[in-house]
Order: structure tokens, then C-alpha cells, then sequence
């Protein structure tokens, strides 16, 4: 069975740390937006039999065209016990339309893209106060017309953007927000990859089949993302709205609290390690303790074998010594002592 949405254009972009993303676009005129709600249903998991089969067979269509085609292995981050439907609800979605004409008011610009997250036709008039986590970001006003070239909707399930551009201008538009909304979607899995990681180092039992990545790996990797795979929205351009886009992106997706959510688990490693290490010193200590108070012993039966034999030169020579070492403890000593009274201490 094929899926009813076409799918006209397909990306896979793998970072180095092992977290891909599958993007998919999908072409739709205003007025067929509902059968898209009812393909992907926010919000609901209790499909009909039918919806569910065009799910599973879109499914399918990616699998087949993509990720069966690579020579790299992929496997759904949200997927489980098989059922790759529930991909479809868990991925962050980015919704671009165009306008023929320019925006008059930021109402108008709110309204419009807060329709396309509640993926419903766009002139109706909808509100839902329940939602709590819904942030707007728009174009500056020009100082001529007076008026908006675009507006955004930002949720913790998506980024909707409406551009007053031509039809044409739109896949191009938009390509460029995605890399923007990707950059702080790859920090959000990075962050729940790096902690299923330290879950997986920390909570399973040890013995257990599979792969467990060392504390010094756990930390070099969650160092490594923190200094060089995150960035502040500052960094980001030099337009505010812009920096007002990806700022409200990273808030929305928990990254700021995930990445320190891990700062805290490193000094659980760090704490962690330093048990370990002293664990290993203390064992070393001991071996070390039990070999000298061997080599003690040792060295007493010899100094006594030494003496028993009565030579002269014997006692003299471990009198010496003796001497010798009472006079360099005396130095010490002495040298320690002028030192305090130099500074004062006593």
C-alpha cells in the first residue's frame, strides 16, 4: 500500500558523535491540511486501522528509500517494541507557507502560525489557552509599508514559519530555517543520547550483554559536545530575530537544563573516578606495605647477622651511620625550625 502524501524530497544528515536526522518534505495546498492531521494526529494515539496502515506504509516508503540504501546502521531514537508509527508524532516538524501579501499586524502573523501548529486551515479562527509553551517571533516592521514580512510560532513540538513570498521562493526559505531549527534539535538528542549513555554506564547491571562505554569516555564525549557542539543564540547571527528564533528553539526543547542535567552527572563521574582510583592506590599501598615490611624484616635479620659476628669495623660502621642519620634528621629539623621564625609562626 502506498502512502498518500508524496514524499518529493529526502535528506539524511549524520554528525560525528552518531545522531542523524531524517528530514522528509511534504507538499500540501491550504485546504487539504486535513487529511495531513489525520495522517499524523497530534496529539492522539488511538488511530484507526486505516490511518495506521498509511503510517506504517510511509514508513516503509523511508526505510526503503533511505535507510536501507546506507552503509551506516540507523535505528529509530523514538521507536519502541517495533512500532515505527510513534516516529511520526515524536519528530519536530517545521511548517512553512506563504502569503500573497504582506502581514498588517503581529495578530494576524500569531494567529496564522499558530494554525499551521495546530496543523488546521489557516484563516480559522482557533484558540486553545491550554498551551503554555507557544512563543511568537517576527520580521521587523518596514518603516515605509508599515507592515510584516514574517512570523513564527515556536512549541516544543515545532517551529511554524509564513513568509509573504511567492510560491516559488518557499523550499528555498525554508531549507534555511531547517538548518537553523536543526542545529538546536541536534543539541536536544545529543543530551539524551550522552544520558542514556551515563544510564546505561551507572543503572544496568554489570555483566550484562552490550557495550559500556568507560567513565573517562563518558567524560571526554559529554566535555567534548559541551565546549564544541553547543552554541549560545548570541553566536548565531547578528539579526536579533534571528538569535530570537534559536534562543526560544533551545528554551523550548530543554536544552539549556539537559546540558546541565550532564554537568552535574560529570561530577558524579568525577566523583566516581576518584573512588575507583582510591580503591586502586589503597590496594597498591597495601602491596607495597606488605613488600617493605617484608623488605624491614629483611634488612633487621641482616644487621643483626652483621653484628653477631663481633667485628669491630661492624659496630663502628653501623654507629656511624646511625650518627649520620640522627645529624641529617637534626639538620631538618633545625633548617624547618629557623623557616617558621622567618615568617613569623612561632
Amino acid at each position: 500500500m502506498k502512502a498518500d502524501i508524496p514524499i518529493t524530497d529526502l535528506q539524511l544528515f549524520v554528525f560525528y558523535n552518531g545522531v542523524a536526522f531524517l528530514t522528509v518534505y511534504l507538499s500540501y495546498r491550504n485546504q487539504d491540511v486535513d487529511s495531513v492531521y489525520e495522517f499524523i494526529y497530534p496529539g492522539y494515539l488511538s488511530e484507526s486501522e486505516k490511518v495506521k496502515e498509511k503510517q506504517y506504509a510511509f514508513m516503509r516508503e523511508l526505510e526503503e528509500k533511505i535507510l536501507k540504501q546506507s552503509s551506516l546502521r540507523f535505528r529509530w531514537f523514538m521507536a519502541e517494541g517495533g512500532d515505527n508509527s510513534v516516529v511520526l508524532k515524536e519528530a519536530y516538524r517545521l511548517n512553512a507557507a506563504y502569503a500573497p501579501k504582506r502581514f498588517e499586524s503581529t495578530e494576524i502573523l500569531n494567529r496564522i502560525t499558530y494554525n499551521e501548529h495546530r496543523i488546521i486551515e489557516l484563516s480559522r479562527d482557533f484558540e486553545d489557552k491550554s498551551e503554555l509553551d507557544v512563543a511568537y517571533v517576527t520580521g521587523a516592521k518596514d518603516v515605509n509599508s508599515e507592515d510584516y514580512g514574517w512570523g513564527c510560532c515556536v512549541t516544543s513540538q515545532e517551529i511554524s514559519l509564513v513568509y509573504a513570498q511567492g510560491k516559488a521562493a518557499l523550499p528555498a526559505r525554508a531549507e534555511d530555517d531547517l538548518l537553523l531549527t536543526m542545529l538546536a534539535i541536534y543539541q536536544k538528542y545529543s543530551c539524551l543520547m550522552l544520558n542514556e549513555e551515563i544510564h546505561q554506564r551507572h543503572i544496568l547491571e554489570r555483566g550484562k550483554s552490550g557495550f559500556q562505554k568507560s567513565i573517562r569516555e563518558l567524560k571526554w564525549e559529554a566535555l567534548e559536545f559541551i565546549a564544541y557542539g553547543t552554541l549560545e543564540p548570541s553566536q548565531i547571527s547578528r539579526w536579533n530575530n534571528v538569535c530570537e528564533m534559536y534562543r526560544l528553539l533551545i528554551q523550548m526543547n530543554g536544552v539549556a537544563e539537559s546540558i546541565g542535567e550532564i554537568k552535574e552527572k560529570i561530577g558524579l563521574l568525577n566523583e566516581e573516578q576518584e573512588r575507583l582510583d582510591a580503591r586502586r592506590e589503597s590496594s597498591i599501598g597495601m602491596i607495597i606495605a606488605v613488600f617493605g615490611l617484608i623488605s624491614i624484616v629483611g634488612a633487621v635479620l641482616q644487621t643483626v647477622d652483621y653484628l653477631a659476628t663481633g667485628r669491630v669495623e661492624m659496630f663502628v660502621s653501623f654507629a656511624l651511620s646511625c650518627v649520620g642519620i640522627a645529624a641529617f634528621g637534626a639538620a631538618l629539623v633545625g633548617m624547618y625550625w629557623r623557616r617558621k621564625k622567618r615568617k613569623g609562626d612561632v
